[in-house]
């Protein structure tokens, strides 16, 4: 027992002269670290900034090293800077550097930088730490998102399918439906990317030896053509003789439900408040369908009503929700759409018969792009035809094998959800055939939305009653995984509002991308970041036009205007290019008054903008469809163009930002 307390004491001692000799070593290195640390007079000398450059590299070797909470991130500092946890990331940087030395944080994207974190102006023997980031979808108006359009080179065989998107196609909006009808079998359909901005350009037009009758087997005649627009292509080699079968169906047989449009009423004067206007449409088989309008304040409530006699149309459904007033003049009205149901025949409507609450003209009614003169009863020879011509999509074969630089294609065709109710939608389901589902507050609180690729809200009054938090929480959580958010007219400021209620740091502006409204009806052009000249830069820099969003075939990348509640937007705070919104990631459009050659800028009709890992597309103007210039389908085509970008095949990978760290001594 003694020999083992001696022992144990002896034990103890040596354990306690170890520890006494450990802390020495530590006291020493101490010493050895402070005697090396550079002084106040040695901040000039060589190795004074050799010691800043090795802690600024450790800090960043640490932060690479170390795996974020999240396993969706590679590193501690792809977290802190996709998230935006700057103040989590200036307190690691502050824990790890030493006490003496000071230091200011920036993003850089290689055309602007972005303080994080600011103590100072440094001195000059200050010394910068860059590193290269890899963020994903980092938004912070366009800071580190330089993902684009995936671009390859492909190779068209013989006999391969051309769906032109120009002069050469009879219908370019129900070509949109064959496209996506063809992606949802499976195959790739691939679109020749161009430049679309005229003056020169030797991307302007594409040309290809083809026929316009591509199924005829014995045809032998072929003919340069020009394309431009975007074309799409279809490569043979992909189809298989029922998929070639298939495409001449629906090509020559696009859409199921025979449809016409009436575009607008337009009115001598501004309807007042609470008008009413009564339509009755009779048809050939003397059966009546009764359709009131009133008018309340800014809203048009429509509604279809029973005839007197009860001998009702079973035939017509007029849509009940489309619906608006097509400016804030309140003269026209637009977006009915009437619908042949529950029958294979042909629906001739015979006449249709106004009536008005008060005394004011009608001028003129204009259905389907034709113009009608506004007397009542209105006689009218309009036929909602099953298999309408008029709707039939030209397709080309390819004469030749034919390589093209710059091409994309659709993974699969686009699942569309539209939300609160189809609205606008419905006018351009009735132009393409494209079916979409409407969504609820139930479907996307039971998370619905993840089955689909983009979610539209056309022109609709969002409010806190009509869109509660845990449906906007919903709905930027979806985005943020990759969604594609389209919002045309007033429903612009009402879901930026609501994002904005929710959580109004989650962008560096309000809501997604920070919009405030604002209206004009000029000529838009889409514009880039240096010139504001006869044409100019499109958003993503030089390279811009290489996107299927720029494909608009119209030179110069100008559109007609629109009218609408909100026809224009602008974004909150100060815009001034370059230095707020960064083109070379964003596709954005401003009016132009075309008199005086002058960009209404600030303002903004479309836009383009990333939003985390998703896409937030904003169109200002209440319907494309109802422009009655000779480019006003084109304008159409930004509503198409955003739902085939959903699922247009992109590089995900992803962007870089520049992380500097620029340090000094106390």
């Amino acid at each position: 027992m003694k020999t083992n307390n001696i022992a144990h004491d002896e034990k103890a001692q040596m354990m306690t002269i170890e520890a006494f000799l450990g802390a020495l070593l530590i006291i020493a290195a101490l010493f050895f670290v402070v005697s090396q640390a550079p002084s106040s007079i040695q901040q000039s000398t060589p190795y004074a900034k050799t010691q800043l450059y090795h802690y600024g590299e450790d800090v960043v070797k640490v932060l690479r090293d170390t795996n974020s909470e999240k396993e969706d991130y590679d590193n501690l500092l792809q977290y802190y800077i996709t998230e935006k946890r700057f103040n989590e990331l200036n307190n690691y940087i502050n824990d790890t550097l030493p006490d003496n030395v000071e230091y200011n944080i920036e993003l850089y994207d290689g055309r602007r930088g972005f303080w994080i974190v600011r103590n100072g102006h440094p001195p000059e023997d200050s010394l910068t730490i860059n590193s290269l980031v890899a963020t994903k979808g980092f938004p912070l108006y366009g800071i580190g998102n330089l993902s684009g359009i995936y671009i390859s080179k492909r190779s068209f065989a013989n006999d391969s399918l051309i769906i032109p998107m120009d002069d050469n196609q009879n219908n370019i909006i129900t070509a949109y439906n064959l496209i996506n009808e063809i992606s949802d079998r499976g195959i790739h359909v691939y679109q020749l990317l161009q430049d679309p901005r005229g003056n020169g350009s030797s991307d302007w037009k594409i040309q290809l030896n083809t026929t316009d009758n591509p199924w005829n087997e014995s045809i032998s005649t072929y003919n340069y053509t020009y394309y431009k627009g975007g074309p799409y292509v279809i490569n043979t080699a992909d189809l298989t003789p029922i998929d070639i079968n298939f495409i001449k169906e629906l090509a020559e047989h696009p859409i199921q439900v025979p449809s016409r449009k009436i575009d607008k009423i337009e009115f001598s004067e501004d309807i007042s408040l609470e008008n009413s206007v009564n339509l009755s449409f009779t048809f050939s088989d003397n059966s009546v369908r009764y359709v009131n309008l009133s008018i309340i304040g800014t809203n048009i409530s429509l509604s279809n009503t029973s005839s007197a006699n009860g001998y009702d149309s079973n035939f017509l459904d007029v849509d009940t929700r489309s619906v608006a007033f097509d400016d804030i003049n309140k003269s026209k009205i637009i977006g009915m759409v009437m619908f042949n149901r529950n029958t294979s025949i042909d629906l001739e409507v015979s006449n249709i018969t106004l009536t008005e609450s008060v005394d004011f003209n009608i001028n003129t009614i204009t259905i389907d792009g034709e113009n009608n003169v506004g007397t009542s009863p209105l006689t009218i020879n309009n036929r909602l035809i099953h298999n309408d011509t008029a709707r039939n999509v030209t397709v080309h074969k390819l004469g030749g094998d034919f390589e093209y630089n710059y091409t994309t294609w659709l993974i699969r065709s686009p699942k569309i959800a539209v939300y609160p109710n189809d609205g606008t939608m419905m006018n351009y389901y009735s132009d393409s055939g494209i079916s979409y589902t409407v969504l609820n507050n139930d479907d996307i609180l039971n998370e619905k939305l993840f089955f689909y690729d983009i979610l539209f809200i056309p022109h609709a009054d969002i409010t806190n009653d009509s869109m509660p938090n845990n449906v906007v929480r919903n709905i930027i959580d979806w985005v943020s995984y990759g969604g594609t958010l389209l919002a045309e007219c007033k429903s612009i400021e009402g879901i930026e509002n609501r994002v904005d209620d929710y959580d109004n740091n989650i962008s560096w502006g309000t809501g997604f991308i920070g919009v405030q409204e604002s209206n004009s009806n000029n000529t838009i052009e889409l514009i880039g970041s240096t010139t504001f000249g006869d044409y100019v830069d499109w958003g993503r820099g030089n390279g811009s036009y290489l996107s299927s969003l720029a494909q608009t075939y119209t030179e110069d990348g100008k559109l007609p205007g629109t009218d609408g509640t909100i026809s224009a937007f602008k974004l909150r705070g100060a815009l001034t290019l370059p230095l707020f919104f960064n083109l070379n990631n964003s596709i954005m459009a401003v009016p132009r008054n075309i008199s005086d050659n002058g960009l209404d800028f600030p303002k903004i009709t479309f836009i383009e903008a990333p939003f985390d890992k998703g896409t937030v597309i904003y169109i200002g103007g209440h319907d494309q469809s109802t422009i009655q210039s000779a480019e006003g389908k084109y304008r159409e085509r930004l509503i198409f163009n955003s739902i085939m970008y959903s699922t247009t095949a992109k590089d995900y990978s992803y962007g870089l930002t520049e992380l500097r760290i620029t340090m000094w001594y106390k």
